[in-house]
């Protein structure tokens, strides 16, 4: 063969070798600074979003992401989840995995990428998901990987979360976005930073950058991640959602659109509103008329989450939910409604962030806020809110998942903001009250009572409607006592306006008093001893939060065995503090000892600087709660 031919074909075939060995790194590692690895688990080299709004019914999102995963803990930040559905496909998904030089490890393939259905508690749904789980055992890596997603609806416009979680860095974080409408509203939160704006004949761009953000750690008693991190919410002031068109420039035109998608979808034939004034007919106040539809809804239905289409924004029909007896959120609460229209009682459907630790709501920017519906009841002197996805709930009492915060009511005159309940701290009490009578070898048999009222009815949910037999596997892990044996549990509900739950128990503790030659030492705080300690903070970023007010007694009243005496008492403990307050004090009474305990706890927002005080004041109880009766017995 001709040696010039041998030659061409040759670089023909090393070509792409040598094109690969001259490829330049990729996110090495040796670029990141040093100040970005303390604290981090994973580094976000480069996030890019560019979301172009083409109409109210057409936004294009294009993304990239670059993370390094330092070390196993960071694992998760390296996983690819994307959901999707019909009205906003995935397209054009890459993704790679390099090493710690940049050196290309794989082009992860479509076959990896698992594709499957988003549907969780969902019966009905056409939400999908792309998962994708790194499997890299040489730390550390880096993940890239870019796709492009469509929506056909600006209503829930993605906004800007520079950081992905706690423990994870950012070298560099960029947001675009490009409007051809003004029809473009944002909110800005701890960023320090302006937007760039370009505009054009026909086009506006509004761009933001972000760099070098250093890892954030967690920190006890912290508001929830997103209200102390740079953020941006975007919003628009005109939408389309399945051809319907709504307007977001106001609570009360948000509201009016989610009112609209709900009308015509709150009647029942004549047959089920006959049975539904039957059940009310002896009833005297509306209040009663509620509760009585309450526990009906309760008892004929169950929770499913529907997804389809509009779906996940529209309820079923109430007569749907009345013939197949379930439904989501937004249609059990519309079904409800449908239920007291039919006995002539008013009604909102309410949208509301929920979540024992939600964030709250910055109602001074309209945007799509909610994940969960619930119903408001405005009786003539008293409003009364209904979880209607709950079938042990009390009438009128909505928890930890929704109380205290901004709400959204949809009324026939447009959206109105309303806040829910906050439950004050006579609400929220834990009382105990308990007989121990100890043996003289330090072993103690038990009866104890304790009564949760409130948001405390909460503490032992997990024991509501579920078997004796399981109420005391669970029992046996949630107890915090040496070696013990139940022989007796008895719970009872009481669903009043604000709950309250009695549990009854009969215990056999083993060696409950420590013997040490012949004296016994009782530890005094029987089931209520507080261990925690919120860990040392150098440089505290975050305010210190307690998020709701409660108050918890414990009585507790020993017996002591005969021939001991009591050798040492504990004196009477007073913690006064701007967080709580603390007292306890003992009491003698022949053989018998009482000590009675009470712990406030109190709703605040306090600076950082006031970390230490509070710290100080958690070990102080700590310390009063390890108070113990000595005694001492007698010589014969």
């Amino acid at each position: 063969m001709n040696t010039r031919y041998t030659l061409i074909l040759l670089l023909y075939f090393l070509s792409p070798i040598i094109s690969f060995a001259k490829k330049t790194p990729q996110f090495p590692v040796s670029e990141i600074s040093v100040l970005l690895k303390a604290d981090a688990d994973a580094i976000v080299r480069l996030e890019s979003n560019h979301i172009d709004l083409i109409s109210t019914k057409r936004v294009v999102l294009k993304h990239k992401t670059a993370i390094t995963i330092l070390n196993e803990s960071g694992n998760h930040f390296g996983e690819i989840e994307l959901y999707y559905d019909k009205s906003r496909p995935i397209l054009e998904l890459i993704a790679a995995i390099y090493d710690s030089e940049g050196s290309l490890i794989e082009r992860v393939k479509s076959s990896e990428i698992k594709d499957y259905s988003a549907s969780g508690s969902s019966l009905f749904t056409d939400g999908r998901l792309k998962h994708y789980e790194p499997i890299q055992k040489n730390y550390p890596y880096t993940i890239v990987y870019s796709y492009t997603q469509t929506f056909n609806s600006y209503i829930n416009l993605t906004g800007w979360y520079p950081y992905p979680g706690y423990r994870c860095a950012v070298e560099q974080s960029q947001f675009n976005v490009t409007c051809k409408e003004d029809n473009f509203r944002y909110k800005a939160y701890h960023l320090g930073i302006e937007p760039k704006i370009d505009e054009q004949e026909d086009e506006t761009s509004y761009s933001w950058e972000l760099s070098q953000l250093p890892a954030i750690k967690k920190e006890p008693y912290s508001p929830s991640f997103y209200q102390t991190v740079p953020k941006l919410i975007c919003a628009p002031n005109d939408f389309q959602m399945d051809k319907i068109d709504g307007q977001m420039s106001s609570w009360s035109k948000f509201g009016n659109w989610r009112y609209t998608l709900n009308t015509g979808r709150d009647e029942l034939d004549l047959e089920s509103q006959e049975r539904i004034k039957s059940l009310v007919k002896d009833c005297k106040t509306d209040f009663e008329k509620v509760k009585t539809l309450y526990e009906y809804l309760q008892n004929k239905t169950r929770y499913i989450s529907i997804q389809v289409g509009i779906g996940g924004w529209q309820a079923f029909p109430a007569q749907d939910v009345e013939d197949k007896s379930y439904g989501d959120c937004k249609a059990l609460s519309n079904y409800m409604r449908a239920l007291l229209k039919v006995v002539d009682i008013t009604s909102y459907y309410t949208i509301v962030n929920a979540g024992s630790s939600a964030s709250s709501t910055d109602t001074s920017f309209v945007h799509n806020f909610s994940n969960h519906a619930i119903l408001m009841v405005p009786l003539e002197k008293d409003s009364i809110w209904l979880e209607c996805t709950s079938k042990t709930q009390a009438c009128g009492f909505l928890g930890s998942f929704t109380d205290d915060r901004e709400v959204l009511c949809m009324t026939e005159n447009g959206g109105k903001l309303v806040h829910t309940p906050r439950y004050k701290m006579s609400d929220n009490t834990q009382n105990r009250i308990a007989n121990v009578t100890i043996l003289p070898d330090g072993n103690a048999q038990v009866k104890v009572q304790t009564k949760y009222h409130g948001i405390q009815y909460e503490n032992i949910e997990f024991l509501y409607d579920i078997s004796l037999e399981e109420q005391k596997k669970k029992l046996y892990k949630s107890i915090d006592l040496p070696d013990f044996k139940i022989q007796d549990v008895k719970i009872e509900c009481i669903k009043t306006r604000i709950p309250e739950s009695k549990l009854d128990l009969t215990l056999d503790v083993r060696n409950y008093a420590s013997k040490s030659g012949d004296r016994l030492f009782i530890p005094l705080n029987l089931m209520n001893r507080s261990s925690y300690i919120p860990k040392k903070v150098k440089e505290r970023r975050t305010s210190i939060l307690g998020r709701r007010e409660y108050c918890d007694t414990d009585s507790i009243h020993f017996t002591i065995p005969e021939g001991f005496k009591i050798e040492n008492l504990p004196g009477k403990k007073v913690i006064e503090s701007d967080f709580g307050r603390y007292t306890s004090e003992v009491k003698q009474n022949e053989q018998e000892i009482s000590y009675i305990r009470t712990l406030e706890f109190f709703k605040f927002n306090y600076p950082a600087d006031r970390y230490d005080d509070f710290r100080n004041y958690k070990k102080a109880i700590v310390r009063a709660d390890k108070a113990k009766l000595v005694l001492k017995q007698e010589v014969l």
